[in-house]
């Protein structure tokens, strides 16, 4: 096994884990019993699950996995300097470790499919926490609750809440696919990699009211979302499929990739009153009562290609002096094209292809900003359009969606020191 980096906390004291997660990382491998060191160990009987439930401290990759039982208990183990995972263990239905404190890699619990009760009364401390494919499992098992961690996943299980985790900052939050989640009320702070809550309940609440940085955002079939304290978003922000009539970032001043809002049939009106910036792609399509886009009255510089598409009576950039990439706009509602094709005209647009189908007519221009010769311009029902170089007018045209999804994988993880011996 590969050992990463070890944490040593006062499981024999038990030390008090900090509100704002302080954490202190350490490399020093505590000193354990006799046998009590595992090399890719994998249990497949209960004699073998007891060798792990005699070690105080256990250092090694520990993995429990078969037909062979029904009640899995490492009572007696207060740490694990590895990962440790229960997976396919489809006949087990308790999952009992009540003293266990800390893994210092990833604690999953995977295809378990009649697991309906685990007991982590004590465990505050793991790099990864991961609940995959649990149907039977209602309730998270963390009565202490975790208050340290780099990633929690949780995805396709039978939960009702995610009572016990208490991490104010993570890597990864990733909340997915669990039918009877209805609520989520997270105390997060920052997500420095992925933040991702989508296919839960249909109806699910989500509220990140402490959460004022992220990297990654994703929000799919959601009922309602509360980010009121949310500054930056470094990476890209995608909201879509979701029952939200409102979408609305109150403090939010900047993206730092793409911004991506699309297939929200409800939706009728959003307000990012202070964003100012949004580093990659643009795109608003694909919500049938959303009539106006004037929400973004401080967005000032877009990085990226702007595509948005629906039925717009009422829609303007007023602070905008800069869009790095092409520009594309449909709409069958009665708003024009005369802002856009000044904004165009004037060079602001400074990508080669501009297109605006509005209540006034449709034009276009393509060109070769980067200094190719080519150069003309035409119009459409009355409309204007310019461009260094050729360009064409069409009544209609397909606008490419940009997606701003993005995922990555943080290494490293937070964990809390103190000594075990």
């Amino acid at each position: 096994m590969q050992f990463k980096n070890l944490i040593v906390t006062s499981a024999l004291t038990g030390l008090a884990l900090g509100a704002a997660n302080n954490s202190t990382l350490t490399t020093a491998t505590p000193t354990v019993a006799s046998g009590c060191t595992f090399s890719d160990f994998t249990a497949t009987d209960s004699a073998q699950v007891a060798q792990v439930a005699a070690c105080e401290t256990a250092v090694g990759d520990i993995t429990v996995q078969g037909t062979a039982f029904g009640a899995i208990d490492i009572t007696g183990v207060q740490a694990i300097y590895g990962n440790f995972t229960v997976q396919n263990a489809t006949q087990a239905v308790t999952l009992n470790a009540p003293t266990l404190q800390i893994v210092s890699g990833t604690l999953e619990l995977n295809a378990n499919t009649i697991l309906a009760t685990v007991n982590f009364a004590q465990l505050t401390t793991v790099d990864t926490l991961h609940y995959n494919a649990l149907p039977a499992l209602e309730t998270t098992g963390l009565t202490t609750g975790i208050t340290s961690a780099n990633s929690v996943i949780i995805e396709d299980t039978g939960l009702t809440s995610l009572d016990g985790i208490n991490v104010f900052q993570l890597g990864t939050f990733n909340v997915n696919n669990n039918g009877d989640i209805e609520s989520i009320n997270s105390g997060l702070e920052s997500v420095t990699d992925l933040l991702s809550i989508s296919y839960n309940a249909e109806k699910v609440d989500v509220v990140l009211d402490k959460l004022t940085s992220a990297n990654n955002v994703i929000f799919q079939s959601v009922n309602s979302l509360s980010t009121k304290n949310l500054t930056s978003i470094n990476g890209s922000l995608s909201v879509t499929l979701t029952s939200l009539d409102t979408l609305e970032f109150s403090l939010l001043k900047s993206i730092g990739n793409s911004l991506t809002i699309a297939h929200n049939d409800e939706l009728e009106s959003l307000d990012f009153p202070v964003l100012t910036s949004v580093g990659g792609a643009f795109q608003i399509s694909d919500n049938p009562l959303l009539t106006s886009f004037d929400g973004f009255g401080n967005l000032s510089s877009i990085g990226g290609s702007v595509n948005i598409n629906g039925t717009f009576d009422n829609g303007t950039f007023s602070a905008l002096t800069k869009v790095a990439g092409g520009f594309t706009l449909k709409t069958d509602g009665t708003l024009s094209c005369s802002e856009f094709e000044q904004l165009n005209s004037s060079g602001d647009i400074k990508g080669d292809k501009y297109y605006c189908s509005g209540a006034g007519g449709a034009s276009s221009s393509s060109s070769h900003k980067s200094g190719n010769s080519d150069s003309g311009s035409s119009t459409a029902s009355g409309s204007s359009a310019s461009g260094s170089s050729a360009s064409s007018t069409t009544k209609a045209a397909e606008a490419p969606a940009n997606s701003g999804k993005v995922a990555a994988v943080f290494a490293g993880f937070a964990a809390i020191g103190a000594a075990l011996f």
